[in-house]
């Protein structure tokens, strides 16, 4: 089975308790991947990341979004209340949320992948993922968006 580490903390340079938030969500969308209006939703979130220090990963495939987000707590809800409101993100379902000790995405403002890299579908038929087990199933989608991320190095 896939694991998902969730709730790790670690210590901040101040002494103080810290952790990275993450979220995991899936919405749907009739923008098509590699276009042009995806490019510029690319490149725009690219910039709200930087200016508000998130990194993360999204995959485009069949009408949804599947991302991940992580960074400092006020910072990624203040996103993801963009998110929420953009209508271009229909149905937002959170597949997972909660701190991690490091940034699993740490070198990527916004990476992108579509299925004309790799099917998250067939991903998930290839792999022991219960889909049906929510943990499980966000477990399954952060392993194949790292393994997305590590081909684009």
């Amino acid at each position: 089975m896939i694991q998902l580490k969730l709730l790790i903390w670690f210590m901040a340079p101040e002494g103080i308790m810290a952790a990275i938030s993450f979220i995991l969500y899936r919405s749907e969308t009739d923008i098509r991947p590699g276009s042009e209006t995806a490019r510029v939703l690319m490149d725009k979130a690219r910039r709200w990341n930087e200016r508000f220090d998130l990194t993360g990963f999204l995959h485009h495939e069949d009408g949804f979004f599947f991302q991940w987000l992580e960074g400092q707590p006020d910072n990624l809800a203040a996103i993801m209340e963009r998110i929420e409101r953009d209508p271009r993100h229909r149905n937002l379902t959170y597949l997972a949320r909660g701190t991690q000790a490091e940034r699993q995405f740490a070198r990527w403002r916004m990476g992108y992948s579509t299925r004309s890299e790799a099917s998250v579908l067939r991903w998930l038929a290839d792999h022991p993922v219960v889909i049906r087990e929510r943990k499980e199933y966000a477990a399954g989608m952060l392993a194949f968006l790292r393994e997305r991320e590590a081909l684009l190095n």
